[in-house]
């Protein structure tokens, strides 16, 4: 692909935009891999839980990974899980107290890209950007 290719564009942004959000979480010392950062930005920041299965719907993460990924961050208390009363099978997973300075700065960090990308542009030609987006993801997400 030449540098021509929207592809090869947007692969781009991606590459550069993986590797200042690594660089960053590191810098703030936080104790999750970047990968992971779904979890906590599904997860509702006010403490209340969601069932394991609406997280993996959501995420579109399998079961079996998912578990390990909640194990994880269990053991750091990050996130806590709690088993249903009424439905033993079902478990609610929840951000601790701890996980929401590690959820505010995942979004500081969001911002901070944004801001960086858009730079250069005005305020009308941001929202329009992020509009166009919106169009994008719609129309990629009905691709077969």
């Amino acid at each position: 692909m030449t540098k021509n290719c929207i592809l090869d564009k947007i692969n781009e942004i991606n590459s550069i935009s993986n590797k200042y959000i690594e660089k960053r979480i590191k810098e703030e010392g936080l104790p999750i891999l970047k990968n992971h950062i779904p979890l906590f930005c599904i997860l509702p920041e006010e403490g209340s839980a969601l069932l394991f299965n609406e997280i993996s719907n959501i995420w579109e993460i399998s079961k079996s990974s998912l578990s390990d990924i909640i194990n994880k961050y269990e053991n750091k208390g990050l996130v806590k899980k709690c088993i249903c009363a009424e439905d033993k099978r079902s478990v609610y997973i929840s951000l601790t107290p701890e996980a929401m300075y590690i959820k505010q700065k995942i979004a500081s960090i969001e911002a901070e890209i944004l801001d960086l990308m858009l730079k250069d542009f005005d305020r009308k030609e941001k929202e329009i950007f992020e509009q166009n987006f919106d169009k994008v993801l719609k129309s990629i997400k009905k691709m077969p």
